[in-house]
């Protein structure tokens, strides 16, 4: 029952988004996440535990941070309302060149991001600045409604999706590299528990192995990209590709290229501690790690 009135509030949300215009719409999700702020006290409590690794866990953070994901699920909420061109004129972007240079060499790219500042804009913005891309999404965890829901905004600007749970997806991935396609991926949370151990936010996590083994598959190389807030306009941030060389042993690559990735988005996370919106991370019995994983 709870996910049905869920569902179609969220419906009922995009509805209102169309009439009531971008700052209101604002407003309205400022005070909801305020509210989801004092009510939800476990996810308030992850919150605390993710900042204690990153910032100073302070309440004022915390509840910044509460803000801060409302009012980008709000903008993500309100891609229906926009077209291509104000979808492009929603931000200014960096290093688009890196994305250019990456692509050049025919193979595709490993576009990979995290759950920071806005990342379900972050595609539909370069998939309108006329780029290519293919996304990979779950919906055991969210449900077939709020998949298929969610998957209507991630494609308004052309973007492609594919199941996670799809025997084909793995495929499905190679294909869109081959057409040499950007390939979207999150990189700071292992869903299928099948990931790497590597070290991150200065604990040893598991992350997943996906976007290091396609590139290492096929030669696409990886570039790290992120759409964060800076004094309430977004900016689109594409990092050159990373440089990478092969021990010629593929477990050992994976784990070393997955490092080097998780050092980007721990360089953005804790430079955006509040725009970092992972509710599930769990630190428990994950200890220190400072040995060097890196090849001789």
């Amino acid at each position: 029952m709870f996910n049905g009135i869920t569902y179609h509030s969220i419906r009922i949300a995009i509805i209102l988004r169309k009439i009531s215009g971008r700052f209101v719409f604002q407003q309205v999700a400022r005070i909801l996440a305020y509210l989801s702020y004092i009510l939800l006290r476990q996810r308030r409590k992850i919150l605390t535990e993710n900042l204690r690794h990153i910032a100073r866990g302070e309440t004022r953070l915390v509840r910044e941070t509460f803000i801060n994901f409302g009012l980008a699920y709000a903008d993500f909420l309100a891609i229906p309302s926009m077209n291509s061109k104000e979808i492009c004129r929603i931000a200014k972007v960096r290093g688009l060149a890196n994305l250019d240079r990456a692509l050049s060499g025919g193979k595709g790219v490993v576009l990979v991001s995290a759950h920071l500042g806005n990342w379900d804009l972050e595609a539909c913005y370069i998939t309108a600045l006329g780029y290519k891309t293919v996304g990979i999404a779950e919906s055991l965890g969210p449900g077939k409604r709020f998949f298929n829901l969610y998957s209507r905004l991630r494609t308004k600007t052309g973007m492609k999706i594919i199941r996670l749970e799809d025997k084909r997806c793995g495929m499905e991935a190679l294909k869109a590299l081959r057409r040499n396609e950007a390939l979207m991926l999150l990189g700071d949370r292992d869903i299928t528990g099948n990931g790497v151990k590597v070290n991150f936010l200065g604990q040893e996590v598991s992350l997943p192995k996906d976007p290091a083994l396609l590139s290492l598959k096929t030669g696409a190389p990886i570039v790290t990209a992120f759409f964060v807030r800076d004094n309430g306009k977004y900016t689109a941030i594409i990092e050159p590709p990373i440089e990478f060389k092969r021990c010629k042993i593929l477990e050992k690559d994976i784990q070393n290229l997955t490092q080097l990735t998780a050092k980007r988005l721990e360089r953005k996370i804790l430079a955006y501690p509040t725009q970092w919106y992972v509710f599930q991370m769990d630190w428990r019995e994950q200890a220190n790690n400072h040995e060097n994983r890196y090849c001789n």
